[in-house]
């Protein structure tokens, strides 16, 4: 009965679903049959984690999972394909018209949501793939399936990969790559900025200089948003030689005298609404809220254990559901030395 409060229609085939699964045949189809009817004017932010596209695959997936799909549902799913594409070439002419990336980016419950409805499509299917992969000289044969994949390494593809699939048309082929820039991605703060400085235990701005083992300094990271962002995730890449402290653990009286840019480090807590922290091997991460235009500090500490000299990569932030909005930071100091005592 309060099925019309709904803003989205996700909820609806939830309910159908669950009505079905209770035995209530009629009116489990007559929920799912007015979520693909509804009309779904989505805020900007909701609150759930969503989007349009996050919710359009689930809804397929979901009802094709249970038994209740219709051709009318799966046509959804060249809708969602359409859409992505002209999405696509959006970002490609405003990278040409104004810089933008060229590119679109898919938070992660859109790439889960995506997933759950290719393994339930490929599941249903019938069609199988065979062929022949060759790498380099050598040739080989793969037996008939739904889904074939394979990864290659950098000498795989230095010798030159070719496949030759085998089956009844039409066949996707899709690709990934993974690998480490050779230069930094330029700084980014069109939606949002941040930027990382060095400071030194008293609170000074550290001068680079080699730093020895045992060297502890303190990361001071200022972000500003150029609008709110309830769900920001910050990551900051830790450069070879460093390994993060957990100021949590240190003696909070140690801090209290100590200020950077402004703020006593006893008090840090009060300078950014931060959700979660994690102190990684290799990284700093925090979940945290941004007000537009209001300012945002974040402190960790690192210390020097390994000798060497390293690049340091940018931070960076973005919106865990709305991951176009995003920022790429720029770094006081662009390496590090560390040596021996």
């Amino acid at each position: 009965n309060e099925r019309q409060k709904s803003l989205t229609a996700l909820p609806l085939v939830h309910l159908g679903i669950a009505l079905k699964l209770m035995g209530d045949q009629p009116r489990a189809e007559k929920a799912v049959e007015e979520a693909f009817a509804k009309t779904v004017q989505r805020p900007r932010w909701l609150g759930d984690y969503g989007s349009k596209l996050r919710d359009t695959a689930l809804m397929v997936a979901l009802v094709e999972k249970n038994g209740m799909g219709k051709p009318e549902y799966a046509a959804r799913v060249f809708e969602l394909a359409r859409s992505l594409k002209t999405e696509q070439r959006e970002a490609e002419q405003n990278q040409s018209r104004w810089g933008g990336s060229g590119r679109i980016y898919l938070s992660t419950q859109e790439q889960v949501a995506i997933g759950r409805l290719g393994k339930v499509l490929i599941n249903d299917g019938d069609a199988l793939v065979s062929g022949t992969l060759a790498v380099g000289a050598e040739t080989s044969s793969f037996a008939p399936d739904r889904i074939w994949s394979r990864s290659f390494s950098a000498t795989d593809l230095r010798a030159g990969v070719r496949l030759m699939p085998q089956g009844t048309p039409p066949l996707y082929l899709s690709t990934d790559i993974a690998g480490v820039p050779r230069t930094p991605p330029e700084v980014d703060d069109s939606k949002v900025a941040i930027q990382r400085t060095f400071y030194t235990l008293d609170g000074k701005p550290w001068v680079a200089a080699p730093l020895k083992e045992g060297d502890a300094l303190i990361v001071g990271l200022k972000l500003e948003a150029r609008e709110t962002m309830p769900d920001a995730i910050l990551v900051d890449l830790l450069p070879g030689g460093l390994e993060i402290e957990n100021f949590n653990l240190t003696d909070s009286k140690q801090w209290a005298d100590v200020v950077v840019n402004g703020i006593t480090l006893s008090d840090r807590s009060n300078a950014a609404e931060v959700q979660h922290e994690e102190f990684r091997d290799d990284r700093y991460v925090a979940a945290l809220k941004l007000n537009q235009g209001q300012e945002a500090h974040v402190f960790y500490l690192v210390r020097a254990v390994s000798p060497g000299t390293y690049l340091v990569p940018p931070p960076l932030v973005e919106d865990m559901y709305r991951p176009e909005i995003r920022g790429i930071g720029r770094s006081s100091v662009k390496s590090i030395k560390v040596v021996q005592p």
